[in-house]
């Protein structure tokens, strides 16, 4: 059987098993708003049709701004966190390099969108997303599965998007937050509306402050520290000649540390300390017995740590501009859609010794029609995306390494939709397809089918099949840095990823129904295959990307049950289970390397209650994460790692709780206090065992993590609506 009938086969049979799986949570799909009841006219349920053509991405979860606003979340990354299918993973102890995961599937697969344009790469996704403020937002659409998309093939795993407020009325914050750590906060955020529907200007700015936080007092910093500004501009020009425009303008200034800076803040004694050693080895669980450096695993032979302050640590610079901009019409039947972006994105940073500095163009721009037809809508489109990066940097022996992960794409891409109605009106169907013309990978197609049924008022099933690939870039691929030692990169034969995607969701949904209390209720099963998975396979000063021979597939079954128990109290439950089927592949070099460097777990719960009664406000979030089998990501088989007292890693992490509560307390119409833990249970994986880790030979890595870098933070703030 060829791989298009055992992709057609998988999903035969997985849809019917899929009727009593776990799933998504809070499931909106397809370009247009569900059908709430069969009992609807032929008239209206066409008329559901009738929407914005900004409706590009196929909603499967939406955060809105009151729950950002409830959860006292300041960026994406925090907004996004303690949700079935959706995590945050951090990618380093020493930077804590950080991307979202859809589906538990890498987070480079992950596509970030603002006002539905992609304009963030592998690289600038890394640091420059925590540079993405929550107060600008009047919502997040998150959709998870390949292709699920029709402007971003190459969200393998999924997308969030960022919706941009329109301001329809004078409105305006400012927040104040202090907590341990050196931690404070200052967010600003003020909008004017015009005389005009459409106008408005919003002005927004946020500064942060973090310190290092070294939980095992070894001297090198598990929690990175920053220095965070941002600064925004949003402008809505009404209608002119029947054109509704939206522009924002964006910019991030960010300073983070992570190692020795909690030693010192001087960055340039940092990079300067190049010898000696600065750390204590004997310090945390699993340390080595002396103080200066450690035993090579399983001999006599000592290795001491001689590369001063700098040979731990990672200082990046981050700045970025970003400009967006949205126009839309609509002409009786027709609605048309014009959207064009540009970002400039630089990163200076010092890497354990190393020097890597990159500068990044992206731009974008895309053209829409969409005819609505009497019972069917057809849309159809132009877009052409572009990205380069180039760069300079030094090794540790001073070798100067120019461009040696540069590249550039271009790509120019047509797509088309037919949007439709079946069964009485019952059954949505939403056919789509769309063709890349890729500079480097040559061309490629995405199709997808999305469905959503109508059984009553209530339950809904929706139904997705979707193609999506990713081009790979240099940079964060894997492992963030692990170019930095190469004087060039072999792409001999390198080819795009690709991946094929089912999912099938049974939601109810008893919101539209007067004085009832609410419930909500997903559940479904997500299956992803992907082939030509990217390996980086670095020895020496070359640096390989091959492609995995194996295809690799990823199960993921979630369900979400949230219940208003009383009008003051909402309880939230959900559980996540995932599924890994792949095989060690093997690399030039010898030996085996896994395709999924980081753990993730195969088991997650959630427990959520928010209890709301005339001033106060109370939100408690807990997430368990079961054992995981760490082996099974880090291929400690082939490539054993060690503890610096000469013992193995843990082959399987500990089952452990992350709970969040936030108190709030309102003043009168305008001024709030609140205060709140986070990881009240102070559960941190250095408490356990060191994120750090030698290998058989006695060399030491910054990337065995499974758990909390952060321990226990308490905080108290205030805000002020005008």
């Amino acid at each position: 059987m060829n791989k298009l009938g055992r992709w057609l086969l998988k999903g035969v049979i997985l849809l019917p098993v899929s009727l009593s799986a776990l799933a998504v949570e809070q499931v909106q799909v397809l370009e247009t708003v569900k059908v709430q009841t069969s009992q609807l006219s032929e008239k209206e349920k066409i008329q559901k049709k009738l929407l914005p053509i900004s409706e590009e991405v196929p909603r499967t979860e939406m955060i809105t701004s009151k729950e950002i606003t409830a959860s006292g979340a300041t960026n994406i990354t925090e907004a996004v966190t303690h949700r079935a299918g959706v995590d945050v993973q951090t990618e380093c102890s020493i930077c804590n390099a950080k991307a979202i995961t859809l589906n538990n599937l890498p987070g480079r697969f992950t596509t970030i969108l603002v006002d539905g344009i992609p304009i963030h790469s592998s690289a600038s996704a890394v640091y420059g997303l925590e540079g993405t403020p929550t107060n600008i937002l009047e919502r997040v659409d998150i959709a998870r599965g390949a292709g699920a998309s029709l402007i971003a093939p190459e969200a393998i795993a999924g997308s969030v998007n960022l919706v941009t407020k329109v301001i329809d009325k004078d409105e305006g914050s400012l927040k104040t937050e202090l907590g341990e750590d050196g931690s404070r906060k200052l967010d600003y955020f003020q909008g004017w509306a015009g005389k005009h529907k459409g106008q408005f200007l919003a002005i927004n700015g946020q500064y942060r402050l973090h310190d290092s936080i070294d939980g095992d007092g070894n001297g090198i910093s598990e929690f990175t520290g920053y220095d965070r500004k941002l600064a925004g501009i949003g402008l809505g020009l009404g209608d002119i000649a029947g054109w509704r425009t939206k522009l924002r303008i964006d910019m991030v200034d960010e300073r983070r540390g992570g190692g020795a800076t909690v030693l010192t803040n001087d960055w340039n004694a940092i990079k300067s300390s190049t010898s000696g050693n600065p750390f204590n080895w004997s310090k945390g669980v699993n340390a080595s017995s002396r103080s200066d450096g450690w035993f090579v695993p399983g001999t006599t032979s000592f290795k001491p740590y001689n590369s001063g302050m700098g040979g731990l640590s990672e200082l990046i610079e981050t700045k970025r501009i970003q400009h967006t901009l949205v126009s839309e019409k609509t002409l009786g039947k027709d609605s048309y859609r014009f959207a064009a972006a540009y970002a400039r994105h630089r990163q200076d940073s010092f890497y354990e010794g190393s020097v890597y500095n990159a500068r990044q163009n992206q731009s974008y721009l895309e053209g829409r029609w969409k005819h609505v037809f009497k019972e069917s809508a057809l849309t159809s489109g132009i877009s052409y995306r572009e990205e380069d990066l180039t760069s300079q940097g030094v090794t540790t022996s001073g070798t100067q390494v120019s461009n040696a992960d540069a590249y550039a794409y271009k790509v120019p891409g047509v797509f088309a939709q037919y949007d439709f109605f079946a069964l009485e009106g019952d059954l949505e169907v939403n056919v789509s397809a769309r063709h890349d013309e890729h500079n480097v990978f040559g061309g490629i197609t995405s199709p997808r089918v999305l469905m959503a049924y109508t059984h009553n008022a209530d339950w809904t099933s929706r139904f997705s099949l979707g193609k999506g690939y990713r081009a790979p870039t240099s940079f964060f691929e894997q492992d963030h840095g692990v170019i930095l030692e190469a004087t060039n990169i072999d792409r001999t034969g390198l080819k795009a990823e690709t991946a094929r995607n089912i999912s099938y969701n049974l939601t109810f949904d008893n919101s539209h129904v007067a004085f009832a209390k609410q419930t909500q209720f997903t559940t479904g099963i997500a299956w992803t295959e992907i082939d030509n998975m990217v390996i980086l396979d670095a020895t020496g000063s070359s640096t390989r990307m091959i492609n995995a021979q194996d295809t690799i597939t990823i199960t993921t079954l979630d369900a979400t049950l949230a219940h208003q128990i009383m009008p003051q109290l909402n309880f939230r439950v959900g559980i996540e289970h995932s599924r890994y089927d792949f095989h060690y592949q093997a690399v030039p070099s010898g030996g085996n390397a896994s395709p999924f460097l980081f753990a993730r777990p195969n088991l997650r719960g959630f427990l959520g209650a928010d209890w709301e009664s005339g001033a106060w406000t109370w939100r408690n979030r807990a997430t368990w994460v079961a054992e995981m089998d760490l082996s099974k990501f880090n291929n400690a088989h082939e490539n054993p790692v060690y503890n610096f007292d000469g013992s193995p890693k843990r082959r399987t992490s500990p089952a452990y709780w992350i709970i969040d509560t936030r108190l709030g307390y309102q003043l009168d119409s305008r001024w709030q206090i609140y205060a709140g833990v986070n990881n009240l249970l102070d559960y941190r994986q250095s408490a356990v065992e060191s994120p750090l880790l030698i290998d058989a030979a006695g060399e030491v890595n910054v990337t065995h993590i499974w758990g909390p870098m952060h321990g226990r933070h308490v905080f108290v703030g205030t805000e002020f609506q005008f």
